[in-house]
């Protein structure tokens, strides 16, 4: 029972350290720690400044942290346990704990979740909107305070606050979802469902329209038919165009092209559309305001079928006045939005359908890197964007996965390093982006085939290490083979796949044999393996734990405070 607790206590301290990480404060840093089952803060030196009084007690990021009177768990929000509350370094309370809160910290603030409603602590201002009934989720994602908050209320409607006073600034109507809802360089993209409705009331969502939008609520329009297709960045955004030209339209395939309908089970009782229940719905339908539940006519399927004339649509890049950047492209059906480096991956199709092709280009539309990589788009956006100077890529070959391969490219395209996704000995290879300091992680490991039950199976890693590499000048060179069993940084209770941690303050904790210790850059050691857990070093001190007790250690390894 007690070494679960230690686990539970690790967990929820590094777990749930804030996602950007401890501020570095300097001689002013204060850091959690636990005396008795409880948690306070010391400085720098090791004495303790706010006295242990909280079961959960997060990092300070600037002058504000969470503290809780409920341990805090990974596996999601409980508004039952959570009673957060937010202080500042004199550990006077900006909000106090004990209202069933869930306090999740944002770039710009903290969001205020509760079982009634949502509220926000603005960081620029100190203002707090307490939690509203009306307002029921706070969206903060991805944004840059450039504007008012997007908020949801309880109809699932959404909105904009003001975020000092909570008032509504722009009013509770768009009713579709959106990943954009959040403001960007003083813009942002929400998005309304597509509803229509038939003569006898059924309604069908029929997709999402979405809106670009600047901090007063005013829709941003173009007068040549131009659709945005994200966000504003530095004044670009991306768009999409329906061609006017006629020349590479899609051609309807003919009913021979297609193979001969089976008459016997094409009945005409079985033609149209049906709800859930059986009952039909019939034409002519009409698109629904969904706010005023106006309706206007909505040309049927069958119609829209005949008489569309399938025109190709193209993607480019605009300023928001309008100008084109690019011309819209038809062969283009994906342009991510600006990586680290300010880049944007580009995807098409193989001329064969086959493959959806990887390229990039910058954010005045010249193409750098040509289409070529096929990739797998179940993979995530950034495993084909660039950071600090080079993208990282996995090239999917026929015989995906074994015949696949992992390419580095610069700016310019060229192929610094290649490297077959599976080793000579069978093993999978795996390669993280590229660091600030040009080093990155890469990892290797076996496969293993695991029973489920009732017949089923699935593949599972074993034996995953990782190991180091550095590129310099062009150059890519193994700092170390894969001995490492882990490494990990802020959030150290799951070294899996955590290929993305820069090194803190020029050294990083890694695993090997069983125990943590700290590396250098040249994947030296600083601090032999010798923690039963380690997290990255902040503001000159790092949290470990030997032999069931939480300690601070400095960069020579010696313990500055012991619980």
């Amino acid at each position: 029972m007690m070494l679960k607790r230690l686990m539970l206590v690790w967990v929820m301290i590094l777990c749930l350290l804030p996602l950007f990480g401890l501020a570095e404060d300097g001689e002013d840093a204060l850091y959690p720690i636990r005396e008795s089952g409880l948690w306070g803060y010391m400085n720098r030196a090791g004495e303790v400044v706010i006295e242990p009084q909280w079961a959960y007690a997060g990092a300070f990021n600037g002058n504000t942290a969470i503290v809780g009177l409920n341990e805090h768990s990974n596996t999601g929000i409980n508004y039952r346990k959570m009673d957060d509350g937010l202080i500042n370094k004199d550990g006077e309370y900006l909000i106090e704990p004990g209202q069933h809160f869930a306090i999740e910290e944002r770039t710009d603030g903290y969001k205020i979740s509760g079982p009634t409603g949502a509220g926000f602590f603005d960081k620029a201002s100190g203002s707090l909107i307490s939690p509203d009934t009306d307002v029921q989720y706070v969206m903060l994602w991805d944004g840059d305070g450039s504007g008012p908050i997007a908020a949801e209320n309880k109809e699932g409607l959404t909105g904009y606050i003001d975020r000092v006073t909570g008032e509504t600034v722009i009013p509770f109507r768009y009713t579709g979802d959106s990943d954009e809802e959040t403001f960007l360089d003083g813009y942002a993209r929400p998005a309304d469902e597509w509803i229509v409705v038939d003569e006898a009331g059924h309604k069908l969502a029929m997709g999402t329209r979405f809106h670009l939008i600047d901090t007063k609520g005013n829709e941003i329009t173009f007068e040549n038919g131009m659709t945005p297709e994200s966000r504003v960045f530095d004044g670009i955004f991306i768009y999409s165009m329906t061609l006017p030209n006629t020349e590479g339209k899609a051609v309807l395939k003919t009913d021979e092209e297609r193979g001969e309908w089976d008459e016997a089970e094409e009945s005409e009782e079985e033609e149209g559309w049906y709800l859930a229940d059986g009952e039909q719905i019939v034409f002519p339908l009409y698109h629904l305001d969904p706010i005023t539940n106006e309706t206007e006519e909505f040309i049927g399927w069958e119609e829209w079928w005949n008489n569309d004339d399938w025109s190709l649509v193209g993607l480019g890049l605009a300023r928001i006045d309008g100008t084109l950047i690019t011309e819209p492209d038809p062969s283009l059906w994906k342009i991510w939005k600006p990586d680290a480096d300010g880049m944007l991956c580009i995807v098409k199709n193989s001329e064969d359908d086959e493959w959806s092709l990887c390229g990039h280009m910058d954010m005045e539309g010249h193409v750098l890197v040509e289409p070529r990589y096929r990739i797998d788009l179940g993979g995530a956006e950034p495993h084909y964007s660039f950071f600090n100077g080079y993208a990282v890529i996995e090239d999917v070959e026929e015989a995906y996965p074994y015949d696949s391969r992992w390419v580095i490219i610069d700016h310019a395209g060229n192929e610094i390093f290649t490297a077959p996704a599976q080793t000579e000995g069978g093993e999978r290879l795996s390669l993280g982006n590229v660091l600030g300091n040009g080093l990155l992680w890469y990892a290797t490991w076996g496969v293993e085939k695991e029973e489920t039950g009732n017949g089923h199976w699935q593949y599972k890693r074993v034996n995953q290490r990782y190991g180091l590499m550095r590129i310099a000048d062009g150059q890519v060179t193994h700092l170390t083979e894969p001995v490492f069993e882990g490494h990990s940084g802020k959030r150290i209770y799951d070294p899996y796949d955590i290929m993305e941690e820069n090194f803190s303050e020029s050294v990083h904790p890694v695993k090997q044999n069983g125990l943590w210790g700290y590396i250098d850059e040249n994947a030296q050691w600083v601090i032999p393996p010798q923690y039963d857990k380690a997290a990255s070093f902040s503001d000159g001190l790092a949290l470990v734990e030997k032999g069931g007790k939480l300690m601070y250690i400095d960069h020579s390894g010696a313990v500055v405070w012991e619980e």
